[in-house]
């Protein structure tokens, strides 16, 4: 079986940015919830957790969440990049080994930043690059759309 987790996840940048351009800068969860179609099945942005993995998607998540008044502390660096608090206590849990590969893959994510209930600003492409296991915190960077085609293009997610 071909792994078509680049296929995917262009898709899903070219489908974000195309309800961005419908809709304006703020989504809803239900379009994220509803997502996008993938030869025949249906691929959500969202679901109750905040790292989310489709299950089409081997490699690592598609969409990290901070939401409002969630109950992890996401912030911001003084030099723009995030904190994204893991999943739970447990360095080892899927969904932060899931993060970790993506770190190691260069692999894009979307990050979906809740400004209030059911209102989301999108960004992409965001990249991990740093992994604290003492303070269970990922750092990422949001890069430019070039950097993302650079990611799409090289042999990471192919």
């Amino acid at each position: 079986m071909v792994d078509q987790s680049g296929i995917i996840r262009r898709i899903a940048f070219e489908w974000l940015q195309e309800m961005v351009d419908i809709h304006g800068d703020v989504l809803s969860r239900t379009l994220l919830s509803r997502g996008f179609d993938y030869n025949g099945i249906r691929v959500p942005l969202v679901a109750p957790n905040g790292i989310f993995k489709p299950q089409l998607l081997t490699d690592a998540p598609l969409t990290i969440t901070t939401a409002p008044d969630g109950p992890y502390k996401d912030s911001f660096s003084k030099d723009g990049l995030l904190w994204y608090k893991y999943r739970g206590m447990d360095p080892s849990h899927r969904d932060n080994v899931g993060l970790r590969n993506a770190m190691k893959g260069k692999i894009p994510l979307i990050y979906l930043f809740g400004l209030a209930p059911g209102r989301y600003l999108a960004a992409w492409p965001v990249f991990i690059v740093g992994d604290d296991k003492k303070a269970l915190t990922f750092t990422v960077a949001v890069d430019d759309p070039l950097a993302l085609n650079k990611a799409l293009e090289g042999d990471s997610l192919f």
